[in-house]
């Protein structure tokens, strides 16, 4: 049997475009598809990048946090090494004090004129002395020189008197002296030394 088409040509075109068309559209469904798998895949492999690269900075903070507790436990350690190094500076400063005060008080009493019977030194640097001296002016000349002495803060005349010893017409005299700190020079050891 023979067939014969009656249909026009046109309409047989389409029915073979319409086949084109459906592998056309399912061409670019795939290529779509391949399109929105490589820009999945680009970005997740992205994203696992990014997160490893988190995770090693956390990693790396973590360690420098370590590392600045012990720089700061550090610092403290040294703060407190300086300041009882400022302590020892002080005690050694202080330890030539007490010299220096005996050293002020003896040093300023004019020979043969005054002579002092008690001398008494308490921790706190004052010094009760008693004594004899040929008249007032020499005892008042003494009070003076104290007076002018860095190491002297106070001269508290408490007492004098007129007393008689082996014929001779004395002023006998009681007195506080109250010392201060004085430093003339401090070397890198902490110790004075007088300029």
């Amino acid at each position: 049997m023979t067939q014969i088409n009656l249909l026009p040509q046109q309409k047989r075109v389409r029915a073979t475009n319409a086949h084109g068309d459906i592998s056309l559209f399912i061409f670019g469904l795939i290529i779509l598809g391949a399109l929105i798998f490589g820009v999945d895949y680009y970005f997740s492999a992205q994203k696992y990048d990014l997160e490893s690269l988190v995770q090693k900075k956390e990693q790396t903070k973590k360690l420098l946090e370590v590392k600045v507790a012990k720089v700061k436990a550090i610092q403290e350690e040294l703060e407190k090494i300086k300041g009882r190094i400022e302590v020892i500076k002080m005690v050694r400063l202080r330890q030539g004090l007490p010299v220096r005060y005996i050293d002020e008080v003896a040093s300023n009493v004019p020979q043969d004129k005054m002579w002092l019977e008690t001398f008494t030194l308490n921790a706190n640097g004052n010094i009760a002395l008693t004594g004899v001296a040929l008249d007032n002016q020499v005892f008042a000349r003494y009070v003076e020189d104290l007076r002018a002495s860095n190491y002297i803060a106070i001269v508290d005349t408490q007492r004098t008197s007129r007393q008689t010893v082996d014929g001779l017409d004395l002023v006998s005299f009681q007195c506080v002296v109250i010392a201060r700190e004085y430093f003339e020079n401090l070397d890198i050891n902490g110790t004075a030394t007088n300029g």
